[in-house]
């Protein structure tokens, strides 16, 4: 893996250059809460990437340096002791990533206003209820990780470095965006950050899309339970958000046949978006009940996904400002109950291990206390 790193590393631009577009990265986040205009951040995060284009070494660095720097000894299913892991990294080449798988998954914003180009440059998602999770296929195992870093589950799968007698080479590393169904065993993928060892996110949308339908369609078995595959694999599709494929899309109810699995909402991604780790304005979370109200009274809505709408609802705006309400609310009460409970156990930890269990601290990813797409 070092050899490919310096292959590509010895093709990058100038450092100079790589701290310039992180620092433009960086200065568009910090300024996002004063631009409350999704359109105008969305281009100008379109521009950033654009400028960024070659930029390539952190992006190769950052998502194979997170799976190099985990310590696979330590992090077994079950485990009554957490382990929380410190690489020094860079994800998706523009930002220092937190110190843990924290922060490491490309997140959406609530979709508050319908862009300009929605026709031409964006496609739907449909998304499971479920957990959402970074699966990490290297070294024979294959390892989930929730959308706060923390460790879920150890097993073997068909995934590209996913199993100890596949064949699979010390270089193999798969590594991908996903949704985790335990009652069934079952990842429904979402997106692509890196595959065979080679990294994805600085491809578009279209591309790593293209990739994944090329090389998950292959592998024979990946999509049933076996002594060789533990996981069932399902590929989410995108579908085009022109208006005659938005409304066909719009009309099939329910979006997963015989409602396996049952959907959370929606996902929308725009077709030239890299893999950006945190949230962005080029990927859009509506529930069904929604998309009329955001995105046009001309779009056509099967009625049971207005039935779906909460009796108390008004707007979206009110609904957001509730929504985020109530998630404030349920991670303060978790908070306060570590706290009561060291309290209680005389677990006097030190000040840095107390805010790193606060800091990885799963506040709950479960659908009934959040979307699962949406944060």
């Amino acid at each position: 893996m070092d050899d490919i790193i310096q292959k590509i590393a010895s093709t990058a631009i100038h450092f100079e250059d790589k701290d310039a577009s992180k620092t433009m990265f960086k200065d568009l986040y910090k300024n996002r809460e004063k631009s409350n205009n999704q359109e105008e951040r969305r281009k100008k995060m379109l521009e950033v990437q654009k400028c960024n284009r070659n930029a390539t070494t952190d992006t190769f660095r950052g998502i194979l340096d997170i799976v190099n720097s985990v310590d696979t000894t330590e992090d077994y299913f079950g485990s009554t002791t957490q382990t929380y892991y410190r690489p020094n990294i860079y994800v998706a080449g523009f930002v220092k990533a937190p110190s843990s798988y924290y922060n490491v998954l490309m997140i959406s914003e609530w979709m508050v206003e319908k862009p300009s180009d929605f026709a031409q440059n964006w496609y739907v998602v449909p998304c499971p209820k479920g957990s959402r999770v970074l699966i990490v296929a290297n070294n024979g195992r294959t390892k989930l990780y929730n959308k706060y870093g923390r460790f879920r589950l150890d097993t073997k799968t068909l995934l590209p470095g996913g199993h100890p007698n596949k064949g699979y080479q010390k270089t193999d590393c798969c590594v991908l965006d996903g949704f985790y169904d335990s009652l069934s065993n079952s990842v429904y993928i979402l997106d692509l950050l890196a595959w065979n060892n080679q990294a994805m996110t600085d491809g578009e949308t279209d591309f790593r899309h293209f990739w994944l339908q090329t090389q998950v369609f292959i592998i024979q078995g990946l999509n049933v339970l076996s002594k060789v595959n533990k996981l069932k694999f399902f590929l989410l599709p995108k579908v085009p958000c022109s208006r005659e494929e938005l409304n066909q899309f719009m009309m099939t109810y329910p979006a997963f046949e015989n409602y396996i699995p049952a959907l959370d909402g929606l996902l929308f991604y725009h077709k030239k978006t890299h893999y950006i780790s945190g949230q962005t304005p080029l990927v859009g979370w509506l529930y069904p009940f929604m998309v009329k109200e955001v995105l046009g009274y001309d779009i056509t809505v099967h009625e049971s996904y207005n039935l779906e709408r909460p009796e108390d609802y008004t707007n979206q705006a009110d609904y957001i400002v509730r929504f985020e309400e109530r998630k404030t609310r349920t991670k303060q009460s978790k908070l306060d109950r570590l706290r009561i409970t060291q309290m209680q156990i005389g677990d006097y930890e030190s000040g840095e291990t107390y805010y790193s269990r606060l800091y990885n601290m799963d506040v709950g990813d479960c659908n009934n206390e959040e979307p699962t797409s949406h944060e």
